[in-house]
């Protein structure tokens, strides 16, 4: 038995915190409430700490990481975590990969293989992992699977040949479809194979979770997009990542809020998810027109060498821009001669070269083959605390592991939002916030036996400190192992213990 003795549980379904002991026995809760140890008991004195499930983060791209035993998130209270996001998951098997646009994830899985959702979780149980990870079969891999990255619509063989290829991958434990819909290849997918696609989840029992079509001038429509989908085909539809992107917008936020109201009034199965952070994080392609990267990053590169093409490429992006080139730090350079620039603004490059914001965009494109990480400052804090506090939305770290200046959610986002925005500026009480990272999210993805502590339930613990929780971390030093985390148990294994990572990978696959 492990008994973490004296502490204040909050148990993740949003009821009032209470002064409890938890008992764990065979990975598994025995007990919560009044508990005496029993001879040989592993006993923690969690006096003046806080007892919760661990996070659960819906939204992750550590595909790759988890397996690499990177970590970052366990060390921030994380225990679950939905892999396969924004369309990019590691399966099922892609073409030559110089036809896939540059993304973290397909770059790092180059000479890795898993033609299927099956071969990923084997390969996951073997090299194990900090946290238990679920997956989420990606619609842009599906896509590059069949055609590559071409535009236009999927003939009926490659149509019938992606929905096999996700039903296989649903079968073997895939939870769900997710879609990047504003980045190629899955930008070229239109409502009608999304439709098609999203009744082969809801055959298997999915979800469809959506990097929307946009998040800027038509925000609006493309919510309205991915409710659609669930008024055709009644998905559960996730709304990734909620944001009204760039000064430009900030305004739609509450019409977006409202559509999203209306649909759930209306019986559509909708949740949203988001991370505390006032900027977001992607590749620097995702500010180009969508036609611009047809034929992958090849593609791309040859256009940009065209003055003629480069410059009306440069047209559309500059008419498209919601912010300003000051707003987008440089994050990860690929040209190990560029590293100086990782944490300068395209803006800052731009005035040191003495050209345009949108000339320094394209020429820093060029410089690394396409591949670059920004951190774009999006998103205004009264937004953020409407989304953050809507009552259908989980928090998420939306974290991605680059070199250079990752975004420090990947780090810190839970010690953020239970230290700078619920303890600091009291957006909620501490269990509500508790419930956003835990029980809500776990019961939205169906996760059985997470996101409580209650008897009978996998003992994935997490015990903190209230009034010391946070990070250190920024955007120019990410970096930094959070504050105010104490314990963190995986299946009743110690991941941390008194603050201090432990060399235990007790995570397992979770296989619908």
């Amino acid at each position: 038995m492990i008994l973490l003795q004296n502490g204040t549980v909050i148990d993740g379904s949003g009821q009032p915190a209470r002064h409890a002991s938890v008992a764990i026995e065979n990975g598994t809760i025995s007990s919560v409430g009044a508990v005496d140890p029993v001879p040989g008991a592993e006993v923690i004195d969690c006096s003046g700490l806080v007892v919760a499930p661990g996070f659960i983060d819906v939204h992750s791209h550590a595909d790759l990481e988890a397996m690499q035993h990177r970590p970052e998130k366990v060390m921030q209270g994380v225990t679950t975590e939905v892999v396969g996001n924004c369309g990019f998951s590691v399966f099922p098997g892609l073409p030559e990969e110089d036809l896939v646009p540059t993304f973290g994830i397909f770059a790092a899985r180059r000479g890795r293989e898993w033609p299927d959702a099956a071969t990923y979780f084997d390969r996951l149980e073997e090299e194990r992992s900090y946290t238990n990870v679920a997956a989420l079969t990606g619609h842009s891999t599906l896509r590059a699977g069949v055609s590559g990255v071409k535009a236009g619509r999927l003939d009926a063989a490659e149509m019938r040949e992606a929905e096999s290829r996700l039903a296989t991958c649903l079968e073997q434990g895939s939870i769900g479809l997710s879609t990047g819909l504003n980045e190629a290849p899955g930008s070229f997918g239109d409502l009608d194979e999304l439709t098609a696609l999203c009744r082969v989840v809801v055959e298997r029992g999915g979800f469809y979770t959506s990097h929307l079509r946009d998040y800027k001038f038509r925000i609006v429509e493309a919510v309205e997009e991915a409710l659609e989908l669930g008024r055709r085909t009644g998905v559960p539809v996730q709304i990734s990542h909620l944001q009204a992107v760039g000064y430009r917008n900030w305004d739609k936020i509450d019409a977006v809020l409202e559509t999203i109201d209306r649909a759930h009034a209306e019986g559509i199965d909708v949740g949203i998810d988001a991370y505390p952070y006032l900027a977001g994080s992607c590749g620097l392609t995702q500010i180009l027109p969508i036609w611009a990267m047809e034929g992958g990053t090849p593609a791309l590169l040859e256009r940009l060498a065209d003055a003629g093409t480069r410059a009306e490429i440069a047209r559309q992006t500059e008419d498209n821009m919601s912010n300003r080139w000051e707003d987008i730090l440089i994050a990860s350079v690929s040209n190990q001669e560029l590293l100086e620039l990782n944490g300068r603004t395209v803006q800052q490059v731009a005035d040191d070269r003495g050209c345009s914001g949108v000339d320094a965009a394209i020429d820093l494109l060029r410089e690394n083959d396409g591949d670059l990480m920004i951190i774009s400052f999006n998103s205004t804090e009264e937004n953020l605390r409407k989304v953050l506090s809507h009552p259908l939305t989980s928090i998420i770290t939306d974290g991605l592991m680059t070199e250079g200046k990752p975004h420090p959610r990947t780090f810190g986002t839970y010690p953020t939002w239970l230290g700078e925005y619920v303890r600091d500026k009291g957006w909620m009480p501490l269990e509500a916030a508790v419930h956003k990272a835990t029980g809500q999210p776990a019961a939205r993805f169906r996760l059985e036996r997470q996101g409580l502590l209650q008897e009978g339930y996998t003992a994935n613990v997490v015990a903190f400190s209230a009034e010391e929780i946070g990070t250190r971390g920024d955007y120019v030093e990410p970096d930094q192992v959070p504050d105010g985390i104490s314990h963190v148990l995986v299946n009743g294994a110690w991941a941390v213990k008194e603050g201090e990572l432990q060399r235990q990978y007790s995570g397992r696959p979770v296989r619908t």
